[in-house]
């Protein structure tokens, strides 16, 4: 009787453990790739802000080459990305350096998206929407219309 509980026991516990290494392997196709992300609004959970009109930031994630780049507004940016599940890491960004003067605000706009990339901690993918959370910060984009 009691090599039946322990064979029980045994053949639970590999089974509980299965399960728990097939869902720690990163998700192929993780919603991030193949498309052109549009950043919407962005900042404060609680008092997000408006991408300013007549600018475009945008995040393209190439799987391939595991890197992120994309228009930052005024400036192109890139870095490497990796994704865990729903953990996303962005951990080095590079980006140019131009300045831009109009429109109003788009510098600050700028500084305020690569501040956020470096420390972002989870993303969701879903009907056409990217969040991504890092700390109390979000960034929410739309996929681009081609």
């Amino acid at each position: 009787m009691f090599r039946w509980h322990l064979l029980l026991l045994t053949v639970i516990t590999v089974a509980l453990l299965c399960g728990a290494c097939a869902q720690s392997e990163p998700a192929a196709g993780s919603g991030l790739e193949d498309t052109t992300w549009v950043l919407e609004s962005y900042g404060d959970k609680g008092n997000l802000k408006t991408v300013l009109e007549g600018t475009e930031i945008t995040a393209i994630f190439d799987e391939s080459e595991g890197r992120v780049h994309g228009s930052s507004g005024c400036n192109s940016y890139g870095g490497e990305y990796r994704v865990d599940r729903n953990n996303l890491a962005i951990p080095g960004v590079s980006f140019t350096e131009m300045a831009c003067l109009a429109p109003e605000g788009i510098m600050e706009q700028e500084e305020q998206y690569l501040r956020v990339l470096p420390v972002v901690e989870t993303y969701e993918s879903k009907n056409g929407k990217l969040q991504i959370t890092a700390g109390n910060q979000l960034l929410i984009f739309r996929e681009k219309e081609e």
